[in-house]
Order: C-alpha cells, then sequence, then structure tokens
C-alpha cells in the first residue's frame, strides 16, 4: 500500500486558515438581544466577508423586537481601539455633494417640526467627517460633534472650525454638555450596544429633546429582494422602522415622524427646490410601494 503525502497548503489558505482560527478565538456570541433583551433569535443570513477572505458573517434575527445583528461579533475592546486609532485617508474625509443635499433636507425637515422659541443646541453623535455639522452651522444651529476615531475629531475641527469632542458619549469629562436636539446619521448600527447609546444621549438632552436617527434599512428593496445583500461587515445591527420606533419609544421618546423611501433629490439635485411638504408626500408614497431605501426616525422626549 503506498501512502500519499500530504498536500502542501498555498499561502491563501494558509492565511484564510490563520484568519478563521484566530478571529474564533477572539469573537463574542451574544445569548440575547441588547435592544430588547429577548433570547428568542433565529438565524437571519450568512455571508462572504467584504474584507477578510474565506471568513463568513453569520447575521441572527431577534424575534423580540425584530433588529438584525451580528452574531458572533468582535469583542468591544478589540474593535473600539482599532477604530479610534485608524488613519483615513483624504478621499474619506472628502464630503459629498449629494449626501450635503441630504443634510440640508432633513434640517429643513427637524425644522419644520422643532419649536421655533426653542434654544438651538445641536450635538451630531458620531459626526465623522463633519457634512451634518457643516450644514446645521449654515443654518445657523450652535453646534458640536462627538468622534471617537482621533483624525476625523481633529478634521472636522480644524477645517471646520467646529468642537468635536474626541472620546465616548459616557466619558466623565464629556457629562456636563447638554442640548437640544441630537443627531446621529449611519452611527447606531455599527455600535456595540444602541440602546445603551441612546440612554447615554438622553441624559445630556434639554427641552425640547428632540432626537433624529438615520441608519440602514433592514426593509430597503435590495434586502427584500436578496436576504443579506445589503450587509456590511463593520455593522453590528439593522433596523426596521417598526424595531428602531420600539427602541426610542420603550426609552421614553414619542416618535413624530419617519421616513424610509427613495430620496430621489439625492439623484436629481434640482428636486431640492421643490416644496417641503410635497418631497415628504412623494418620499412616504415610495415606502407604501415598497420601494425603501435609508431609514430616518425623529422623535422627542415625552413629557
Amino acid at each position: 500500500m503506498t501512502e500519499t503525502s500530504p498536500r502542501a497548503l498555498s499561502e491563501d489558505e494558509l492565511s484564510s486558515l490563520v484568519t478563521q482560527s484566530v478571529q474564533s478565538t477572539l469573537l463574542e456570541y451574544l445569548n440575547a438581544c441588547p435592544v430588547c433583551f429577548s433570547s428568542e433569535l433565529r438565524h437571519y443570513c450568512r455571508r462572504p466577508s467584504l474584507f477578510n477572505k474565506g471568513e463568513h458573517i453569520v447575521y441572527e434575527h431577534c424575534t423580540g423586537c425584530g433588529v438584525v445583528m451580528r452574531n458572533p461579533r468582535m469583542p468591544p475592546n478589540l474593535r473600539l481601539s482599532i477604530y479610534e486609532d485608524k488613519i483615513l485617508p483624504d478621499d474619506q474625509k472628502r464630503l459629498l455633494p449629494r449626501n450635503q443635499l441630504h443634510y440640508a433636507y432633513m434640517l429643513r425637515w427637524i425644522e419644520r417640526l422643532y419649536p421655533a422659541d426653542a434654544p438651538r443646541r445641536l450635538f451630531d453623535f458620531g459626526c465623522g467627517a463633519g457634512g451634518f455639522l457643516l450644514e446645521a452651522q449654515k443654518a445657523g444651529w450652535d453646534c458640536m460633534g462627538l468622534e471617537l476615531n482621533k483624525d476625523l475629531a481633529r478634521f472636522v475641527t480644524e477645517t471646520y472650525d467646529i468642537p468635536v469632542y474626541q472620546g465616548l458619549v459616557d466619558d466623565e469629562s464629556f457629562a456636563h454638555e447638554r442640548f437640544n436636539i441630537v443627531i446621529s446619521a449611519q452611527v447606531f448600527e455599527h455600535l456595540l450596544d444602541p440602546r445603551q447609546a441612546l440612554v447615554d444621549l438622553r441624559a445630556h438632552l434639554d427641552d425640547p429633546g428632540f432626537v433624529l436617527i438615520e441608519v440602514p434599512n433592514q426593509l430597503a428593496f435590495k434586502e427584500r429582494l436578496k436576504r443579506g445583500r445589503t450587509m456590511d461587515d463593520s455593522h453590528l445591527f439593522y433596523f426596521s422602522a417598526a424595531s428602531l420606533s420600539w427602541m426610542m419609544e420603550d426609552l421614553g421618546f414619542e416618535v413624530l415622524h419617519v421616513q424610509e423611501g427613495l430620496r430621489p433629490y439625492r439623484a436629481f439635485a434640482g428636486l431640492t427646490k421643490v416644496p417641503q411638504p410635497l418631497m415628504e408626500a412623494c418620499i412616504g408614497w415610495m415606502a407604501r410601494m415598497q420601494v425603501r431605501t435609508g431609514l430616518s426616525v425623529l422623535a422627542r422626549l415625552k413629557p
């Protein structure tokens, strides 16, 4: 009987095995949903990693509140340290015109519901490259941002002369800050504990206590066509209008308005001249026709 020598692994195969072995020892598994604390978790999808060849990401669906979450996931200390010290290239700090149009539109949407005589101190939680802050500053808001990434926090302060706190919202040195409205665009899907983050933000709110949260939409039309299509390695949670609204209401907020329909002005800048009520009606109609994209929920603290 002839013995067969084992096949030598290629560099790519060896690298993939090492990556999976290391990550399997680092990952933590959540036995309950951080949003509603239910342990009723069901498999949602498994998809190839966008960044690590050979790795697959698993997502689970909470039957309690409806949120979809990555599980297992990288532990908190490792995930935070990687992001905090990351140096971003210049192209990731560039403000895209279509995004600025969207931020300006959202501010007009807020102001239609915001009390005219209320103070206007605005806080951008996870301000990134400062796009929303810049539009808010132009619109006359007293602005401040928070950004964990040191490079981005420094960039926004130096480039736009807008104060940005570099750190976490529950830092002791940030405890004294107060605001009338908190906005957070494309941040809550990255958080380790979105419910606790909203609790921490609530502690910094003064009257009228508005909050605007924007996240990728679990019910976006692409995701409805193919499960897992919109999943991204860096996203830990996916909300629908129902699950995000539930979380906000459970923490003492009254949901004022939800938008999740296709935003046509992002593709055609001239549409920003369309009257605000007409544009909102158009976006609402698209949502009812299941043409959903990003999700925006505006709420205020209950009396």
